[in-house]
Parts: structure tokens; sequence; C-alpha cells
């Protein structure tokens, strides 16, 4: 039974390894790539090779100075594990957190390629119009401004989409200034107050991303009531998924130790 349950573990832990690696194909290798890879060898050592690893374990246990760096090597990485399971658990929890009724959506921008939306970035259109589907007095801020590499702006883009998905342009606002998404939720919730849209919002954006995307949005305004609108992923974005949701497990403590930072206003929205 003991080797059984070996294997299994063994064949997911190679499963989730090529999972992690396979968005190098799309030309994108970041950090959530790099952890998922090392923790999948970590995990593929200490399985498939548990003699070595023991052998190893009793050498390091012989000398005082090797044995303080390999206990702490050993405890950083089941404290880490902790962590991990514990971020998982609470971006599950914002996954299912719903929007009121009718709240504003708040599209947050991802990359526009040269020949249009890239898939990201679709995926979160098509939830947008799914979510103004079922709530006809809402409104949208589509946000995101233009990078260097990007022919217009990501909240022309949404737009442009939207129109085209016979989206009526009055429910579509514009917020083209945004740079990263703090900025993105910055200027929409300016939006908001400036045009007495209320205190609910609902995030639109794929599922890995809404728990940071609503830390970032209590920071800005701890009034208001937060929801999600997740993305329906496609082939690709499960390609990405687990690289994007590991991702997070840095990205979030980051953003809860960092400062909002608030960028002078300068234009009416």
């Amino acid at each position: 039974m003991q080797n059984v349950l070996r294997i299994i573990a063994i064949v997911i832990e190679v499963i989730f390894l090529l999972w992690f690696l396979l968005p190098i194909r799309f030309h994108i290798f970041k950090a959530g790539n790099l952890l998922g890879v090392v923790i999948c060898l970590i995990a593929l050592f200490r399985t498939a090779f548990s003699s070595v690893y023991h052998q190893l374990d009793a050498f390091m246990l012989q000398n005082t100075i090797t044995k303080i760096i390999w206990l702490t090597v050993k405890y950083g990485c089941i404290l880490f594990a902790i962590y991990a399971v514990i971020v998982s658990i609470c971006m599950i929890a914002a996954i299912k957190i719903k929007p009121k009724k009718n709240a504003t959506a708040v599209i947050l921008g991802a990359q526009v390629k040269p020949w249009g939306a890239s898939r990201l970035l679709l995926q979160r259109i098509k939830a947008a119009e799914s979510y103004l589907d079922q709530n006809p007095v809402a409104k949208a801020i589509a946000s995101g401004g233009q990078g260097d590499n990007e022919p217009m702006s990501e909240a022309a883009c949404i737009l442009d989409n939207m129109l085209k998905d016979g989206i009526d342009p009055d429910r579509i606002i514009v917020e083209d200034q945004s740079v990263n998404t703090e900025q993105n939720l910055l200027y929409s919730v300016w939006i908001l107050r400036e045009r007495q849209l209320g205190d609910s919002i609902a995030i639109v954006s794929d599922s890995y991303h809404q728990l940071r995307a609503r830390i970032i949005a209590y920071k800005i305004d701890r009034k208001l009531h937060v929801g999600a609108v997740n993305t329906v992923n496609t082939r690709f974005g499960w390609f990405i998924y687990p690289s994007f949701f590991v991702r997070e497990w840095i990205a979030i403590p980051v953003e809860i130790v960092k400062k909002l930072g608030r960028p002078a206003r300068h234009r009416k929205f």
C-alpha cells in the first residue's frame, strides 16, 4: 500500500512539474513558474529518492553547523507549506464572495497584443459581459492604461470589444490612466465617488487575482463592499493557472505590507 501511495504521489508531482513548465511554451516564466518548479523538484526528490534523502539527512545531522543549516531548511519548508495552505484557503474564500446586485463592475486590464485583446483580457471581457447581462442596472469601469508595448490602452480595448458584443456604451466608463492593479482600483474608486455609483464594486478578474485585488480595494476605502466576478478559464487559462496562483503566494504578503501609493489627481474621469 505504501508503494502504491508513493507512486501516486510521484505521478502527481510530475504532472504539476510539467504544468508549471508548460507556460514557458507561451514565453511566460516568472516567479510563479520558478517557485512551482522548485517545490515540485523538492517534493520529487523527497518522494522518488527517499533512500538518498535519508542518507543525506543522516549525513547533515552529524555536524553542528550542517545540522543547523539542514534543520533550518527542513522546518523552513514545513512553515512555508503551512503558509501556502493558509493563503490558498484565503484565496479560495475571496473567489467565492459574490458582489451585491448591480454593483459597479471594475474590469481589471490585461495586456493588449498588436492584433487585439490578449487571451487573458478576453476572459475578463467575457466575464464582465456576463455580469452586466445578469445585472441590467449595473455600470462597468474599463480600467487600464497603455503600456509601451501596447497599440492602445487596455481600457479602450475593453470598450471596443464590449461595444462589438452589443453592450450599451452608456454603461461603460473608461479609465485609461492606470498602469497597475493598485491604480486600476484607486482610479476606479475615484470614479465611483465622483459619479455617485454607490459603495459596492464587483472586481472582474481571474480568480487567483481576487484576494490581492480585494486587499488593495480595502486599503483604498474600507467602506467598500467588494465582490468577485471570476473569469471562466479557456484552455490557455488552465495552462498558466498554477503558475499565476503560486505567484500570488509571494505577491499577497508584499501587498499587505506595501503602503498605498496616491498619485496626484490630474483629471476628471
